[in-house]
């Protein structure tokens, strides 16, 4: 444990470390007596890749980022009698013989133990080359596991047996695995855990900023049992692997409560799970919170206060509509409102707000609720996402007998959002009447602040920390509505709104790149060349 800390030490003084951050990596330290390395990943303050260079550094030492052409079989002849337990818990594996001794990768090369009791084995010097620990766990799993042959895959299959898989869901050694993946990938600001399982193991990747990165990769049985475990947590059925299945549940991470939502469906090798971390304390900001251009926060703020009318948030999946939505609800929750909302799901809570989620189950879809709301003489009402015919007509009507109602639509641009109302059956001159306010937005990565793109530890190298909005929207007037109701095309509204002075997505994502809060690379990745 010393020369960890002596290796925390070393990281802070170098600046790749706040003093802050490796209080905390001592103090998990100190509690669970991991290697650094594994401490420092979970938390999410520094890579694999990172940390497999600065210790080939400090030690002067080969380094390896790619052991998959080492081939197993040519030094397994050589020492057939290695023990797997003490290669797997020293961290020192063979992959060549020299004329002048053997080639060990190992994770820190300061932790000579395995090193020392290779050279005692194999009778002769060993080399070591420092390489990452996804990397050392699938040569392991090579070396190790595929000598078993068909007896092996036996071990690992315990999908057969339910009551074992359950049980084993709750041992220790699972608990800790399951929380470790999700305090690192909180840690990390991740929004998303990817468990995808292959042929012989399961890689764990985590979407931090909008951008999947490899995080570990965990052996058959380790995946199967994290997947149960996160199957029992979230109230799904551990028994059934042939359908898909969706959950949630709760976890408390780093002293704030953590929403998960889980997805789980059958793949070619096992079950495939998605968690999706929603945090409210990160994510509920308020509507000077968003980023939001000057042009459209002004839109924004004037929509807001109309009586009633149809507000419309528009874009695919991920690109912030929920959280837009949510800021607006914010705005409107004074205390002298009745709100209401049906989600699917329920994302994040609102005090002061009567939400509801959608059940297919018992016929509860966001029009059959939306139906129920105008009963309870409600001011606002929140549609999470207009999917249908049935769901706009009554959203339209709803907004023509008094109501606010806020709602997203799947979009590329706000002036689609007319032409997909009117292609799902509404009619032109109820539309033209009730809609007031629509928008557009989507997310990119914004350049981190430390380093201005290069790369840093605060980064994870990767030259982006957080995203920012790129965004458009307009307000319904007069010259609008006569389009609506005249069914102006697309490229008709989009010209007629550029002389009103509609500044589109594309120049919001320009004036971003010009103040360097992106890349046009990122603009050009969300919306297409600028």
């Amino acid at each position: 444990m010393e020369i960890d800390r002596a290796r925390l030490r070393e990281m802070t003084a170098a600046g790749h470390l706040t003093a802050a951050e490796a209080a905390h990596a001592d103090a998990l330290l100190s509690r669970t007596g991991e290697p650094i390395d594994q401490v420092l990943t979970q938390l999410g303050l520094l890579t694999e890749a990172f940390l497999a260079r600065y210790f080939a550094t400090s030690a002067d030492c080969e380094l390896c980022l790619d052991l998959s052409a080492v081939d197993p079989g040519s030094i397994a002849d050589r020492d057939p009698d290695l023990n797997a337990d003490f290669i797997l818990t020293e961290r020192a594996i063979p992959i060549s013989i020299e004329s002048d001794g053997v080639v060990a990768a190992v994770i820190d090369p300061l932790r000579d133990e395995g090193l020392r009791g290779l050279a005692f084995a194999l009778g002769r010097p060993v080399r070591p080359v420092v390489t990452t620990p996804s990397q050392f766990n699938a040569l392991y799993q090579r070396r190790f596991n595929d000598r078993a042959g068909q007896a092996s895959d036996r071990e690992f299959d315990v999908t057969a047996d339910f009551d074992r898989l359950k049980d084993m869901a709750s041992t220790a050694p699972v608990v800790r695995l399951v929380n470790r993946l999700i305090t690192a990938a909180a840690s990390a600001r991740a929004t998303d855990i990817h468990i995808e399982p292959g042929p012989r193991e399961a890689a764990v990747r985590l979407r931090v900023d909008g951008v999947l990165r490899d995080m570990e990769n965990l052996d058959t049985a380790q995946a199967l049992a994290a997947i149960s475990r996160i199957k029992v947590l979230a109230e799904l059925d551990i028994a059934e692997r042939r359908r898909p299945q969706d959950g949630r549940f709760s976890l408390p991470v780093a002293g704030r409560a953590i929403d998960l939502r889980v997805s789980v469906v059958p793949a070619q090798h096992g079950e495939s799970m998605v968690v999706r971390l929603l945090d409210p304390e990160a994510s509920l900001q308020g509507l000077d919170d968003l980023g939001l251009p000057a042009q459209v926060k002004a839109v924004a703020e004037s929509v807001l206060q109309r009586p009633h009318g149809l507000i419309l948030v528009t874009g695919p999946t991920g690109s912030g509509k929920t959280t837009t939505l949510y800021s607006f609800l914010r705005q409107l929750a004074d205390g002298e409102r009745k709100i209401l909302t049906i989600e699917d799901p329920i994302e994040y809570r609102l005090s002061g707000i009567a939400q509801s989620q959608t059940n297919p189950l018992i016929g509860v879809s966001f029009a059959s609720a939306l139906r129920s709301f105008l009963r309870h003489d409600p001011d606002v009402v929140m549609v999470g996402e207009i999917r249908d015919t049935e769901t706009a007509q009554t959203a339209v009507q709803a907004a023509m007998t008094g109501h606010l109602v806020l709602s997203t639509l799947h979009t590329n641009d706000a002036a689609s959002a007319i032409i997909r109302l009117l292609d799902m059956g509404v009619e032109d001159y109820l539309l033209s009447s009730t809609l007031v306010g629509v928008f557009a937005q989507r997310l990119v990565r914004r350049t981190c602040p430390s380093c201005s793109g290069r790369g840093c530890a605060a980064c994870q190298d990767s030259g982006f920390l957080g995203r920012v909005a790129i965004a458009e929207g307009f307000e319904v007037d007069e010259a609008v509505r006569e389009a609506i109701r005249h069914a102006a095309s697309g490229p008709g509204l989009a010209q007629l709104l550029l002389q009103q002075g509609f500044i589109p997505m594309s120049q919001d994502g320009r004036n971003k790149v010009d103040s360097g809060l992106t890349t046009m690379a990122e603009v050009n990745r969300a919306v297409g060349r600028a």
